[in-house]
């Protein structure tokens, strides 16, 4: 009785709206608009001088932090985020609320409006010798092609770093990110600290950085001796960061997959994979088709595993699969990057898998009405 009740169309196909004509900026960015653009943590209480640096060499200027002496040589981690299991009575208690905070997305005015990226290059073509396994769970040949494109959809990707490697990352709200559950670093009593750098580009944070406060999910996903197919149906979390960075990126919009749009070719794919790029720039995949649906159930909610022959690699997990419907400015997410087969095929064992279905359209309304 949650945001799945209603059953839609299905999107338009990715190469139809590939073709479509993008629209520019109305307005500039807010004057009183700021990004973080680097954050060193440091032991409390202490002191350092900020000064401005200009390179005569270069001609630029940089901003430095010097520390004192009794703060070099040490390190300070960030501190680690709380967590929030959501429960079946959690989620009610918010369905009943008279108004819901709707599950479209919003393309803020200062952004141009782009239905694909600007790429940069196609990834290598692979030569896969007869009898040997296709490596990262790419489908030869290699479709995916690196993109830099700080427009709108393009900007509400980004970076996921974690004190366990990376990941990708979409704005799902004003300050809601969604990523892969298998991503996060759980602890004890909550989980690792976790960056978020939305089109990150070769070290480059055109809209700074902004960091997690709380993780919210239904399952905490252990990838450290492979996912079941219960952790893949609901591998995605939400992330509450610590700044409103929706107002800078804007954010998708978000609906229920159905198993009636098996095999249409309507999904593009966005990751940072660490095979083509070292997890440095970001890749781009489209059209893909979602081909097989197994619903599978934790915590009184139904999630979906969406298998998948689309090219993806280790860093594309928690990435999103979206699709656009009718005249909307905006994508909607389905589903977040999950697995690759341990022997990649062309049958449902060698397929790549992404996690999705009510369970994560329900987590999410459950985040944008809570942390708005």
């Amino acid at each position: 009785m949650a945001t799945r009740s209603k059953t839609y169309p299905a999107p338009e196909e990715a190469n139809a709206v590939e073709k479509r004509r993008g629209k520019e900026a109305t307005k500039d960015i807010p004057a009183r608009a700021r990004a973080e653009l680097y954050r060193q943590w440091v032991e409390p209480r202490s002191r350092f001088e900020a000064k401005l640096r200009r390179s005569k060499s270069a001609g630029g200027t940089a901003l430095a932090l010097d520390l004192p002496a009794n703060q070099i040589g040490r390190i300070v981690e960030p501190p680690q985020i709380k967590r929030e299991a959501v429960s079946a009575a959690k989620l009610q208690a918010v369905l009943r609320r008279k108004k819901l905070r709707p599950s479209s997305g919003v393309r803020p005015a200062h952004l141009a409006l782009k239905f694909a990226p600007k790429l940069v290059e196609k990834a290598a073509p692979r030569k896969i010798r007869k009898g040997r396994g296709i490596p990262n769970s790419v489908f030869a040949p290699d479709t995916r092609f690196i993109f830099q494109d700080t427009s709108f959809p393009w900007c509400t990707t980004g970076r996921v770093e974690t004190a366990g490697g990376t990941c990708t990352g979409t704005m799902i709200g004003r300050r809601l990110m969604v990523t892969g559950s298998h991503c996060m670093q759980w602890t004890g009593t909550g989980a690792d600290w976790v960056k978020f750098t939305p089109s990150y580009y070769n070290g480059a944070a055109p809209f700074g950085v902004a960091w997690g406060t709380r993780v919210i999910y239904w399952l905490r996903a252990d990838g450290s001796d492979g996912l079941s197919n219960t952790e893949t149906a609901f591998d995605y979390v939400l992330i509450v960061l610590d700044r409103n960075m929706g107002d800078l990126t804007g954010y998708v919009g978000y609906r229920t997959y159905s198993s009636s749009w098996n095999n249409g070719n309507y999904w593009q794919q966005i990751g940072y994979p660490g095979d083509l790029t070292g997890a440095q720039r970001p890749a781009f995949f489209s059209p893909g088709a979602i081909t097989s649906t197994e619903s599978r159930s934790t915590s009184g909610q139904t999630g979906y595993v969406l298998g998948n022959f689309m090219d993806t690699s280790g860093g594309h997990s928690g990435g999103p699969y979206w699709g656009w419907w009718g005249s909307e400015p905006w994508p909607r997410l389905i589903g977040t990057d999950s697995t690759s087969p341990s022997t990649p095929g062309t049958g449902t064992s060698g397929d790549n898998e992404a996690g999705g279905g009510p369970a994560l359209s329900d987590l999410i309304t459950y985040a944008r009405n809570n942390y708005p």
